[in-house]
């Protein structure tokens, strides 16, 4: 609630530190696929933050929501987010150009969840992604 992120050993059920940066709630949290010591969090203070979890540093932020980000994923391929919030938008973010690149605005309510289809399995098309919201919608998307 405070806005930090408490890192644990979980083998040694031990607190190890605190991530900060962010002076809201933190409501969501996605490593990057490709690298494990990258973090990625979404807080209701309308930010997206990049950590370097290892290293303890804030390494990145963007910002283009208009209110809280509930919800973020990475993509399979670690080029992209995806993040939901409650100014009732899906943005898709270039983590290249650390901007949002395509912005989703079918929901009539926030949205509480963005999640990319997992990779694998034959005859589905890549680039997939799906979001839930308040309104009892799940919206799907292709993105490139």
């Amino acid at each position: 609630m405070d806005g930090t992120i408490s890192v644990f050993d979980v083998a040694r059920a031990k607190f190890l530190y605190h991530l900060e940066g962010h002076f809201m709630p933190v409501r969501s949290l996605s490593y990057s696929p490709l690298d494990p010591r990258l973090l990625f969090s979404a807080s209701d203070d309308a930010h997206i933050h990049m950590y370097d979890a290892e290293g303890k540093s804030l390494v990145g932020s963007m910002s283009g929501h208009s209110s809280w980000v509930l919800s973020l994923d990475a993509s399979p391929d670690g080029a992209a987010i995806a993040t939901g919030s409650s100014d009732r938008t899906v943005k898709l973010w270039d983590l290249s150009m650390r901007a949002a690149v395509q912005t989703m605005s079918n929901h009539t309510d926030q949205v509480w969840g963005v999640a990319f289809r997992p990779p694998g399995g034959t005859g589905i098309r890549a680039g997939r992604l799906a979001s839930v919201s308040e309104d009892k919608s799940v919206s799907l998307y292709d993105y490139s």
